[in-house]
């Protein structure tokens, strides 16, 4: 963020809630290129720090408004203790005008209510668009289902749920590193056939499917042979190894996808995760994606799900045969 807007000044913080300061109040407000890490963002209308000025806040909302409502994030996404539930703090402030059920329109405003701690919130004001969720705090609300056997099923969810991809049924996916089948069973149970590559076991669940196939061995290791009967619509990848591993690995198994299958090769889509192992690779993003374009994913484009952890997500819509 300071490095594209020097001008800014680091202001109030707490864990998943960050200011900045212009120097001059009357300059329009920043652009954030390619917000990877920020998950929404806005201007501050204004803060109350007791309940005397809550009233004071609400009364700065326009009437016919949309009104989101929520916490500022506390912890990992994941790691939330047994009592949690999201936007507690919030409900639990009295004063507050309800959030809205309408949902906002893109290019409309709209006015967040953003609890920081006890008796301490802010009113924020952001501009929606297609890619954000209408949910607060564009959380899309999510749950991992039973028959899942991981947390992956909320990732693939939620970045079909951000970007739309168009899908088919009877399409197929190749999955790098998909023990023990999260993402798997999310697609299966969209109607996709999947083949995984990982070394590691599958759920039961997901063997038992009828509609995955199982190549159990590291991904630099997958041979053409392999390969011969796999050509997928989809390629899905999230490996927990450095983003260089990765994209080697991932660079090996579509190099051999267009060894078998040539200009017959049918990938329209990757939905790439990339692991932030040591926290000095987030200064590397860039790089990153110029490496996916070199593989084939192009127009790609870098955010971190909500329900991401150390890590960030890539969707490129189309992918270069």
């Amino acid at each position: 963020m300071t490095a594209a807007h020097p001008d800014l000044r680091f202001s109030f913080s707490r864990p998943g809630f960050v200011t900045f300061k212009q120097e001059n109040a009357d300059e329009a407000f920043p652009e954030i290129p390619a917000p990877v890490f920020v998950r929404l963002w806005g201007e501050s209308v204004a803060q109350a720090r007791s309940a005397e000025e809550i009233p004071q806040l609400a009364a700065l909302i326009p009437p016919e408004a949309v009104v989101r409502a929520f916490d500022r994030d506390q912890y990992v996404p994941g790691e939330e203790p047994d009592d949690w539930t999201r936007g507690r703090g919030i409900a639990a402030t009295g004063g507050l005008p309800t959030a809205t059920e309408r949902e906002p329109r893109p290019g409309e405003a709209v006015y967040d209510l953003i609890w920081i701690d006890e008796r301490h919130v802010f009113l924020g004001r952001h501009v929606h668009t297609d890619r954000l969720s209408p949910a607060a705090g564009n959380i899309p609300p999510l749950a991992v289902p039973e028959h899942s056997p991981s947390r992956a099923w909320l990732k693939i969810e939620e970045a079909i749920l951000r970007f739309r991809p168009v899908m088919q049924p009877g399409w197929t996916a190749l999955e790098i590193g998909c023990a023990p089948g999260g993402a798997s069973t999310a697609l299966i149970d969209r109607g996709f056939s999947v083949t995984g590559i990982d070394p590691q076991f599958m759920a039961d669940s997901v063997m038992a499917s009828g509609k995955f196939n199982h190549i159990r061995k590291p991904a630099r290791f997958v041979t053409p042979e392999d390969l011969a009967n796999v050509n997928p619509d989809w390629i899905v990848m999230d490996m927990s190894i450095p983003p260089e591993d990765a994209l080697g690995e991932l660079s090996h198994v579509v190099k051999t996808l267009r060894d078998v299958h040539g200009k017959k090769l049918a990938t329209r889509r990757g939905f790439l995760t990339i692991k932030l192992n040591d926290w000095k690779y987030a200064e590397r993003v860039s790089d990153y994606l110029s490496r996916l374009r070199k593989i084939g994913f192009e127009e790609a484009q870098a955010t971190q799900l909500a329900y991401n952890r150390r890590e960030f997500f890539v969707y490129s819509p189309k992918f270069k045969i």
